[in-house]
This record gives structure tokens, sequence and C-alpha cells, in this order.
């Protein structure tokens, strides 16, 4: 897939999502927050997420030789993510966390808000996909806001984002995403017996 239609793909999604405007000031902070060596509780999946394809394709060339080192070791790799899962999950309150339709892309977000967000805008976004309960830390610019009259009175406002600081790791998570939904979405439309509508 080429950069351009990677960065532009885009699907509509439920996520976990949290945000709040901030400003320049706040950027450096988090920005390093974000590329940190150690990440903290909210992106340890994602770190193990990205580990975990690397150590795939040791595992599958270590497959002939010893089977049983390697279902060891996709046992321990399970556990691990499974115990970040459960960080992502604590951090998020995703028992009682209400998941929000967006639109997303591996370059930007659009949501639905109750209030107006100025275009130029800063935002810190905490996003958790689905089911992977993967957490994804960014800084994110509003690049259009409008009100839509189509009565969703709760949430009149549509925010359109682009990511400004975001660890590629990350990016590379929401391309998987996305296409692991699209494929879903069609197989799930082909079972129904035909074409999209």
């Amino acid at each position: 897939m080429s950069e351009e239609r990677r960065e532009y793909f885009r699907i509509d999604d439920q996520i976990a999502l949290e945000y709040r405007v901030i400003d320049e000031a706040d950027v450096e902070a988090i920005r390093d927050k974000i590329h940190a060596a150690v990440p903290d509780k909210f992106m340890t999946a994602s770190s193990f997420a990205a580990t975990s394809r690397q150590i795939a394709h040791l595992l599958h060339r270590l497959q002939p030789q010893s089977p049983e080192l390697v279902r060891c070791l996709q046992a321990i790799d399970q556990k691990l993510n499974t115990l970040a899962q459960l960080f992502v999950a604590e951090e998020m309150k995703i028992e009682t966390q209400p998941t929000r339709e967006v639109n997303i892309s591996a370059g930007g977000l659009a949501f639905r808000s109750q209030q107006q967000i100025p275009v130029g805008a800063l935002l810190e976004m905490r996003m958790v996909l689905l089911p992977s309960l993967v957490g994804i830390l960014t800084v994110a610019r509003v690049v259009k806001c409008e009100h839509v009259n189509d009565g969703q009175l709760q949430f009149p406002w549509r925010i359109a984002v682009t990511y400004e600081h975001i660890r590629e790791s990350d990016r590379e998570l929401l391309v998987r995403h996305i296409m692991t939904r699209e494929t879903q979405l069609l197989r799930a439309q082909r079972s129904d017996g035909g074409a999209p509508s």
C-alpha cells in the first residue's frame, strides 16, 4: 500500500475515546510521554503489539526445528499481551466507558462532540482500539469543525483532526486495525448474501 493510500484509507468504527484541549505549552510534555523509552501503562499494549509482530516473524522461522518451544513462547507472549490489555482497560475504565462512533485513518480521526472546538486547536487524544484493547496516545490538531443538523442533539458538532505527534509503530497499528476491520466488514457483507448496498 502506498504511503498516501495508507494515510487516507479510512473506515467507520467504534472505539473508546478521551480527549482534551491543550495549549502549545503542553505539547512537549505529551510528546515526551509518547516517545518515552519506557511506555506508561496506557501505551503498554501498543508497545507489546509491535514487539509481538517482531517475535512472530522469528517464531515462524523457528517452528520447524522446535515446535514445542514456539508454542511455549507464544503462550508467554499471549500472557504478557493480556496483562497489557488489563492495564489499558483500567486506565480508560473500559467497563464504564461508552464507545464512540468515529471515522478513523492512519492520518487522522473524525468524531462527534458536545462542544464546538475551534479549527487549529490542539487536542491530547487517548484512543483504545477494539476488541484488541490497544491504547494509542497522540497530539492532534483540529482541521474541521462543523455543526450538523441531523437530530443528534447530544453531539451536534463534527470534529476532524490530524495527528501531529504519534509513534510510527502506533500508526502501523492503526493501519493493521483498519485493514482487519475492512476485511471483517467485507466478509460480513458476503455472508449476508451480496454486494454492499
